[in-house]
């Protein structure tokens, strides 16, 4: 049976969340989805395939994730598992805002990629063009360098004094401070290392070249335009989501310490809601806020002075599974963990976002299995 298209994608996503939302509240404890939500009788198998997996991994009353898949501009399955609050038991939903740690940095690329459009930087420029006081060792690192992890700056967050500083609320300045003087682990361009280092540089950068602040550029120029109502870049002065975060500790489940959120950054302080990451992922694969040969650019594997392939693109890993390409990147902070992961070719769209840390399954490997399932079919 032919998929119905509809005229646009925000109305399509306004439309299926809508029946979808419908249908959840309708939905008894067994977790029933009704049918006629579903296009086809093959979306609706697949859907309780889906939530039949997922059933198994999170219990009720515990913390949980939420789960959106899409495939050329239809919604699958959306639906939230567990609480968002293990003390009043209040439930996850997928407008549900999260953490998503290092899902951020695809973002980020993206605003440094308007920029470059609009003539403001380029990514040839080195990082003494934009931050002057930053130590190159008689090197040349360049934003491309940040962008793709081959600046052999080193990751901050893995210095052994950084966990006695997590809690600090600290400026742009001050944190770069922290980790500038650190000797570079090799030349610029020689390998990959992931740090997140690069992309609070690239934060930096951001601020610098558009005279505002980098919550404020992410909004203005990427999160409204798209229509992200849920996402926001936290600061230390972000009010309580209502989602917290969870780990285990000795005698069970507990809250995760308090850090501030001033530390991740443009490395890592988006929240958003599977909802909003389907809209992305639709600009994406529409080619929309950014032109299209700058989607291309983010999504090439990027490759090193050797020659060499480094498997990463700019805030995208990139790979093959099960026979096809795909763009993925993952994100842990502190009682959080997200993955989103795209198959260009088929158009297909998965991302998981988890309240805790703990579950048998990390929401990579979830959004794994929810892909094989939608491709062998």
């Amino acid at each position: 049976m032919k998929k119905v298209r509809f005229p646009s994608a925000d109305f399509l996503i306004s439309l299926s969340l809508t029946l979808i939302s419908l249908a959840v509240s309708a939905r008894d404890q067994s977790g029933d989805i009704t049918p006629d939500i579903y296009e086809t009788a093959t979306t609706y198998v697949l859907a309780h395939e889906i939530d039949e997996m997922l059933s198994k991994y999170f219990n009720l009353g515990e913390p949980g994730a939420t789960v959106i898949v899409s495939q050329r501009g239809i919604i699958l399955f959306r639906k939230a598992y567990g609480v968002a609050n293990a003390e009043t038991k209040v439930p996850l939903q997928p407008e549900l805002p999260l953490r998503t740690g290092s899902v951020t940095k695809q973002f980020t690329a993206a605003a440094i990629m308007l920029l470059a459009e609009q003539g403001k930087i380029s990514l040839a420029d080195e990082i003494g063009s934009h931050i002057p006081d930053y130590p190159e060792y008689g090197c040349h690192i360049t934003i491309e360098n940040l962008l793709t992890h081959t600046s052999g700056i080193r990751n901050y967050t893995e210095l052994p004094q950084f966990g006695s500083v997590l809690e600090k609320d600290v400026n742009v300045d001050d944190a770069i401070a922290f980790f500038k003087d650190t000797p570079l682990q090799f030349q610029p361009g020689q390998r990959f290392s992931y740090s997140n280092s690069n992309y609070f540089l690239l934060g930096a950068i951001i601020e610098k070249v558009s005279g505002i602040s980098y919550q404020d550029f992410m909004q203005q120029q990427i999160f409204q335009p798209l229509q992200m109502h849920s996402t926001e870049i936290e600061s230390a002065a972000s009010p309580v989501a209502t989602a917290i975060g969870y780990t285990r500790g000795r005698n069970g489940i507990i809250k995760v310490p308090y850090y501030s959120m001033s530390w991740p950054f443009a490395a890592g302080a988006m929240r958003t809601s599977v909802d909003d990451l389907v809209r992305w992922d639709n600009a994406i694969t529409n080619g929309t806020l950014l032109r299209r040969k700058s989607w291309d650019l983010m999504a090439r594997d990027h490759t090193l002075n050797s020659g060499g392939h480094t498997g990463y693109g700019f805030g995208w890993f990139i790979r093959g599974l099960g026979g096809s390409n795909t763009l993925e990147h993952g994100g842990d902070i502190g009682g959080f963990s997200a993955a989103t992961l795209r198959f260009p070719n088929e158009e297909l769209f998965v991302a998981v976002l988890a309240n805790s840390d703990f579950h048998e399954f990390a929401p990579d490997t979830i959004a794994e299995k929810i892909a094989q399932i939608i491709l062998r079919h």
